[in-house]
Parts: structure tokens; C-alpha cells; sequence
């Protein structure tokens, strides 16, 4: 705690899309679904004159690897798209297509089976033209090394699911994959984000075999990094940008443009400036966000330089803390306090303040245009912003509101809440501190510096609750035992507040494995609602999600929730 920095200014500002998840073959594309160089045929200039064109962008965050299974975070999933690929990739739909394999895995094409005794096996039939960037053949064998690298609990693998789900892995040929499961997944057919990405076994398995101490050393994850994906690293010039290039041997052929100049600047308003000055094309979320959005929405109503596309795939929360750290705020242990702190949240206060109208308040963890969206909303405890009722469960819970305003126990110790944020934000959380002390309790505000922004141990041991922001989807669910972060895992999990519930463990489980979609659909309603039930953590608004553009700017659709990133379809962007 001595580590986080408080800050005392109240700057207020002035200025989730439905799972898919299918047992079915590859379905007719979306709205920037990927397209295979066969279906471009000779209508497509970059298959007869080569890729063309420099897309200048501003991204608030410089990865510091560029593997997609050992990092993660906001603003991380753009850097995955660019350099690696999976097997299968989704649409703006989630539909999914293949990518690094030929088709997707069905039971009527003889790609997925399903054993009686609830085993599974899935074949992946991979394209034969993938390269790496060093222009060596991706197979089989890539990936079953990296299934060996993802289950070594030596290593710090940031996304844990589903590579332990996998019994053995084989290879009968260079392009064929065959998966072996110890129990049912319902992805099993569609790996996409994050998920069994290969890694290059002529590069790095002798190092893996003779020094594995520092596998996770070395310039191969960064500088020199070697990937799959339509773009290569050509430069990294760490703290100002990085240069990509067109990958000609990409999976589904090359990219339209032919240079990606990305430029790391982490204030959303210094990216704004450089956006309508012209010295940057396109900036977008997570770095950016409403107010943004408005400025250049105003801006460009009567000129047309550019243009403004905001969605919602992600909720802003707030979580506790459960486990005992330094300073620990033990309150947050009796259901009644955190449900009295949430009735004290002015959640449509707070949407309107920092959305300005282009997202509403939330509820829970589901999407407004998710098809169980009206069934979840009909079954779950709700705590609009009432502060008397706030005061009247702070009261059943011993803590009295007294003359001079705040709220004590029989013994007159206060009630101490602090909240920790990040910078992005700090404006929500000012806001949430704000409604804290107007309903009598004694609470400050601890703002990560941006520079510890990643650090685990340190996001993970705040002392009672912290605002944080999530992408909605089952996949993305993290208040389970499994995602606890600890000194043995290096504090990678991403349940922070080491929140557990058994009953919603058990629900989960039932969500993400059962291969009854009517008994999976009724389990994601049940587990929205025991999450509100116990008070556990609970969004309070949804984030607004934006890409700012000029006009000369063609491709970019945004994003399926649940598929981290906005740059899953860069290879059909372009600079016209």
C-alpha cells in the first residue's frame, strides 16, 4: 500500500456483445469477417501489386512481450493480432472462421468427437503456405511444443485455459493436429484468442530444453520476436514505437497495407492532439474513450476529416478484497457493507459523467444486446443508488451514522474504505470515493502510478476495494479459486480480490463445459444472479469503446467482446 500515491484532485469530466458459441461448421462471414486469398481473387490490389500504404497509429500501451500467452491486459489484445494468429478467429459476430487451420473441426466433417465417457478429441487441419516470419513452415509440431511450454508451471503463463484441459496432443503429419481432451469443452473446435497459439520449436526448444531458467529471457519476445501473424516486427524502438511490415507468407495471404507505424503515447488527450493534426491516422480504445470521442465527433460534424465508431464490450467494476494483506479493511467480509457501498454508487451519475451519453450504467456482467440479456435482468438483485437504504444496512451491520456525518461501530472506530484504481480510471473512482464519504465513510483514493499499472502483486493487494474493467463474455468470468494470484503463480491471476463462491464455481463449470446449450444458457442466468446475491464483484457502468479515424481510413469495425483487440481484422484495413 506504502507504494500506491494518493491523489487528492476531483477532476470530474466535462467533455459486451452476446457469446457464440457453436458446434456448427464455419458460417457465412460478417462484417469484416478474414478473407482467404482465394476468395480475393484478382478484385484485391493487394494480391496483384503487393501491399501498399502506411497506417500511422497512437496506442497507449507498449507491450512488454509480444507472446499472446505470457501477457495480457487492456490494450495488449492489438499487439496479439498484428504479430501472432490462431487457429480460428471471429467476426464482429463471433462467428467464428478458420485461420491457421483449413476448417473448423465438426462432428459431421469427422474433425470433433465426442466420447461417451465425456472425453473429446478434435483434428485440426492446418494450412500448408503458413510461415513464420523468418519464412519457416508452421506445423503440427509448433503447437504441441507450445502446449509442453503452457502447462509448465515454471513458466509465468498469463491465460492458464485451456491447455490444461488437453490429455496429449499428436502430430500424424506436418498439418495435422490432433487434440486428446481429459473432459468436455465446448471451444474445443474454435482455439481462437489466446489459446494454444504455436511457438516457433526451431527457435526456442533447445533453449527450453537446456536453459529453461531463462526461456522467458531474451530478445525473442521482444525485438527479435518471430510470429505468425499478417504483420512482422521490422523495429522496436522501446518507449516511442514500433515499425511493422507485411507478412507475404501469412496464413490467409498478405495483408492490404504494407507498414503499420505504431507510435506508444499513453495520454489519451496527447493522442487526440496528434490525431486532428494529422501526424497520427487513427487512434481507439483502450487509450481513448467518451470524452474522446465527443471532442473529435464535434469536431469533424461540418469538416468530414474523419470519423467516430464507439461500442460496448466491456464493464468498469468494482471488486473486494478477501484476502488478508497489508492494512486489510476487514469490513468487506460482512455482505451487508458491500451491499450498503454499492446502494451508495451513483451509477447513472457516473454513466452520464464519463460516458456523455454513449453507454449506460450496468448492472452485471452481461451485454445489453445479448439475446439473455432481458432474462438475466428480470432474476437479478439490483442496487440502485438509494442512500438510505445504504445507511439503514451499514446500521444492520453494527456501523451507526453519527453527528459529525460519518459512520462508526459501537466503539467509535470508523469505517475505512479506500479504493485503488488506475489512471484510466481515476475519473470513475473519484466519483464511487465521492458517494463513499457522502454516505459517512472515512475513504481515500489510491491511484496506481501507470508505470506499476502491470504489476500483480501490486494490483492484487490493495486494502479493501478497486475499481477495474473486464470484457464481458464466460470466457472472460475470473472470480474463481483457479484465477486466486499468488506468490507460486507470481501473481498472474486475475481474480485480484481473491473472490470465491462454491456454488458459483459450480455454475461456471456448467457454462463453459456442458454440451447442453439449454443447461449452459441457464447456467450463465443463475451464476449473473448468485453473483448478485452474495455481493460479489459487480460492474457499475458500461466502457465505451472507440475508434477515432480519419476519413482515409478503411477497414476498422471494432471489436467481439469476449475476442480481446480491435486489430483481429487488420488485415483488410487500408489507406486509401
Amino acid at each position: 500500500m506504502a507504494d500506491w500515491q494518493v491523489n487528492g484532485a476531483r477532476r470530474w469530466l466535462t467533455v459486451a456483445a452476446a457469446t457464440i458459441m457453436t458446434f456448427a461448421g464455419c458460417a457465412s462471414p460478417g462484417p469484416g469477417a478474414p478473407t482467404a486469398p482465394s476468395s480475393r481473387g484478382g478484385t484485391d490490389a493487394s494480391q496483384t501489386t503487393g501491399p501498399k500504404g502506411t497506417l500511422r497509429l497512437a496506442w497507449f500501451r507498449e507491450p512488454e512481450i509480444l507472446s499472446p500467452k505470457f501477457f495480457g491486459g487492456s490494450g495488449n489484445g492489438d499487439y496479439q493480432w498484428l504479430f501472432s494468429s490462431t487457429l480460428i478467429i471471429k467476426d464482429l459476430q463471433g462467428v467464428p472462421h478458420p485461420l491457421m487451420a483449413q476448417e473448423i473441426p465438426t462432428q459431421s466433417n469427422g474433425g470433433w468427437v465426442i466420447n461417451p465417457n465425456g472425453t473429446m478429441v478434435t483434428t485440426y487441419k492446418l494450412r500448408p503456405n503458413a510461415q513464420w516470419h523468418d519464412g519457416t513452415p508452421v506445423t503440427a509440431r509448433d503447437y504441441i511444443f507450445a502446449h509442453e511450454v503452457y502447462t509448465d508451471a515454471d513458466l509465468p503463463v498469463q491465460t492458464l485455459a485451456p491447455e490444461p484441459l488437453m490429455s496429449r496432443l499428436e502430430a500424424p503429419d506436418d498439418y495435422t493436429l490432433v487434440i486428446h481432451w481429459k473432459e468436455a469443452y465446448i471451444n474445443a473446435n474454435i482455439l481462437s484468442h489466446q489459446q494454444l497459439n504455436p511457438l516457433p520449436r526451431h527457435l526456442q526448444e533447445n533453449k527450453y530444453r537446456t536453459d529453461k531458467a531463462n526461456f522467458m529471457n531474451g530478445s525473442e519476445w521482444t525485438t527479435t520476436f518471430i510470429g505468425t501473424g499478417p504483420f512482422k516486427l521490422e523495429r522496436w524502438n522501446p518507449g516511442t514505437g514500433m515499425i511493422g511490415r507485411a507478412h507475404t507468407g501469412w496464413a490467409l495471404g498478405q495483408p492490404k497495407l504494407d507498414t503499420l507505424d505504431i507510435r506508444f503515447i499513453a495520454d489519451p488527450s496527447t493522442q487526440l492532439a496528434n490525431l486532428l493534426a494529422g501526424e497520427v491516422d487513427m487512434i481507439n480504445s483502450p487509450g481513448v474513450r467518451a470524452q474522446e470521442a465527443a471532442v473529435a465527433r464535434d469536431r469533424w460534424a461540418t469538416s468530414g476529416e474523419g470519423y467516430v465508431k464507439t461500442w460496448t464490450t466491456r464493464t468498469a467494476y468494482v471488486e473486494w478484497q478477501f484476502r488478508e494483506v497489508a492494512n486489510w479493511q476487514r469490513a468487506v467480509l460482512d455482505m451487508r457493507v458491500r451491499q450498503a457501498l454499492y446502494h451508495s454508487i451513483d451509477r447513472k451519475g457516473i454513466a452520464e459523467t464519463v460516458n456523455l451519453g454513449f453507454a449506460p450504467a450496468a448492472d452485471t456482467f452481461i451485454s445489453s444486446n445479448d439475446p439473455l440479456f432481458a432474462e438475466v435482468d428480470r432474476v437479478i438483485t439490483k442496487y440502485p443508488f438509494d442512500p438510505n437504504r445504504s445507511l439503514a444496512l451499514l446500521a444492520e451491520a453494527g456501523w451507526q451514522r453519527g453527528s459529525g456525518g460519518q459512520v462508526a461501530d459501537a466503539s467509535g472506530r470508523t469505517l475505512d474504505m479506500d479504493l485503488a484504481t488506475t489512471a484510466s480510471q481515476e475519473d470513475q473512482a473519484t466519483i464511487i470515493v465521492d458517494n463513499w464519504k457522502a454516505a459517512g465513510v472515512n475513504t481515500k483514493l489510491f491511484v496506481i502510478p501507470q508505470a506499476r499499472a502491470r504489476d500483480g502483486e501490486l494490483r492484487s493487494s490493495f486494502a479493501a476495494a478497486s475499481t477495474n474493467g473486464r470484457t464481458i463474455g464466460p470466457d472472460n468470468f475470473v472470480w474463481l479459486a483457479e484465477e486466486f494470484p499468488t506468490t507460486e503463480n507470481r501473481w498472474i491471476g486475475s481474480n485480484r480480490g481473491s473472490f470465491s463462491d462454491p456454488e458459483i464455481e459450480r455454475l461456471h463449470h456448467i457454462r463453459v463445459a456442458s454440451l447442453d446449450e439449454s443447461q449452459r444458457r441457464q447456467a450463465t442466468v443463475d451464476v449473473l444472479k448468485r453473483m448478485t446475491e452474495v455481493a460479489g464483484p459487480l460492474p457499475f457502468i458500461y466502457s465505451v469503446e472507440a475508434i477515432l479515424a480519419r476519413k482515409n481510413v478503411v477497414g476498422p469495425v471494432g471489436n467481439y467482446g469476449p475476442q480481446e483487440g480491435m486489430s483481429w481484422n487488420v488485415h483488410d484495413w487500408e489507406v486509401q
